[in-house]
């Protein structure tokens, strides 16, 4: 039987040691021969997300009889490096998985992932110049490339029209409008928006205290970054880090305009004035109960720094089925494909990266929505900061930050040098 499986579920409750982290789920069947059956990570598990890898994935069984079955299993990004390391240890890993771009270079580093360059340039009708170099160059080490990115996008500020006008507020938009969109401002309205109805006037989405990219935003309208450039020395004691978390550590513990640890605040589900999030969050709010609408991040002493994230698609080396998971790789990032993706996640290809053809493949968005979006990718946006040793730094800053930053009394002049303290040895180890 050939068959396309999908694991799907919120998160991996139940992972334990020596095992890979599936979840229950559900399989399609249909007739042909036994063959070779790949396995992909991703964490997703939106219906319409899957429904679409189905469709790419049904398309490229159809043209490999060699290929039994594709499955897809979906897991939360928090697991994700606990299930492929799990999995390499046991020697049952994944063929094929999405990779955040703060993963690239400790997976390189540590030759986890396959040379994906020679197949995509013997792949028909691929079109390999047609990838934005710029927006490669976090997956690629000279001639190699080591994963295509299939999502790259900003962090957008999504805000309710209705809650603001009913607050009588002045909205993101009338701050952008009055050339006052700064994070200074957006915090007082902001403020003033949680004393006229008593709910957040800003939420940080996907974030809750445990993911310090979702404060990049912020960091960077103020020139600070948890490290220097080269990435070997820690820099989250610096004034421009200071200046940055004073003004989140305010709005959530002087304000109260931005909800403490532990309270759950769902702006899709029209519970705070605003929140910043990624383009794919839109689909969220197919539906909504209020007026939205999308801006750039505010801006600050910086200037308007918008901060780009990305995630690729990558083929393990210690897969069982090297060829034909670079085989699918190419053919999950080729063009039509892609185009295919960019309904729910921004491409890193220059002939779909405009407005126009995102908004087509949005039908949520318009094309003056998105305009922002595209620039902020092709021309004004800082792609995450990356270190050697990613995921242990990581859990280092989010730790540190948890420890002596998000508490109540926190004094940020002696709280930040305590949070290098923590990361320095990771950073340089």
């Amino acid at each position: 039987m050939r068959r396309r499986t999908f694991l799907t579920g919120a998160g991996l409750a139940g992972v334990t040691a020596g095992s890979t982290g599936c979840l229950p789920g559900f399989s399609r069947t249909r007739p042909g021969s036994e063959g070779i059956t790949l396995r992909m990570t991703m964490w997703s598990s939106n219906p319409d997300h899957l429904a679409l890898f189905q469709e790419i994935a049904d398309d490229f069984l159809a043209e490999h009889e060699e290929v039994s079955g594709i499955e897809f299993e979906s897991l939360s990004l928090d697991q994700l490096d606990m299930v492929l390391t799990t999995g390499m240890t046991a020697g049952d890993p994944p063929d094929l998985t999405w990779l955040p771009v703060e993963s690239s270079r400790e997976y390189i580093d540590a030759g986890a992932l396959l040379d994906v360059a020679p197949t995509l340039a013997s792949t028909p009708d691929y079109d390999v110049d047609d990838l934005v170099p710029e927006l490669q160059e976090r997956w690629r080490a000279g001639e190699a490339q080591y994963g295509v990115p299939f999502s790259t996008g900003p962090l957008i500020m999504y805000f309710n029209k209705t809650l603001y006008a009913e607050a009588g507020v002045a909205s993101p938009a009338d701050l952008l409008a009055a050339g006052d969109w700064t994070w200074e401002s957006f915090r007082e309205t902001s403020r003033q928006l949680t004393e006229a109805t008593g709910l957040p006037g800003y939420v940080v989405n996907d974030f809750d205290f445990q993911n310090w990219t979702r404060l990049l935003p912020i960091m960077e309208a103020y020139g600070a970054s948890p490290w220097d450039e080269d990435a070997v020395r820690c820099t989250a004691d610096a004034p421009e880090m200071a200046e940055a978390l004073g003004l989140f550590h305010s709005m959530v513990y002087e304000d109260g305009s931005s909800p403490v640890p532990g309270r759950q605040v769902d702006f899709f589900g029209g519970q705070a004035g605003s929140t910043t999030a990624f383009l794919g969050s839109s689909t969220l709010l197919d539906g909504a109960g209020f007026d939205w609408d999308v801006l750039p991040t505010p801006g600050g002493p910086a200037g308007d720094i918008q901060s780009v994230g990305q995630s690729a698609i990558v083929a393990l080396s210690a897969g069982r089925q090297q060829d034909t998971a670079l085989a699918f790789l190419a053919h999950l990032t080729a063009r039509a494909n892609a185009e295919k993706i960019s309904r729910f996640f921004p491409p890193s290809r220059a002939s779909l990266l405009s407005a126009e053809v995102l908004a087509q493949s949005s039908g949520l968005l318009s094309a003056e929505q998105l305009e922002p979006v595209v620039e902020a990718i092709s021309g004004s946006g800082h792609i995450f900061p990356v270190a050697p040793n990613g995921a242990r730094v990581a859990n280092a800053l989010d730790s540190s930050l948890d420890e002596f930053v998000y508490t109540p009394e926190a004094d940020l002049d002696e709280a930040l040098p305590r949070v290098c303290s923590a990361i320095d040895p990771v950073i340089s180890a």
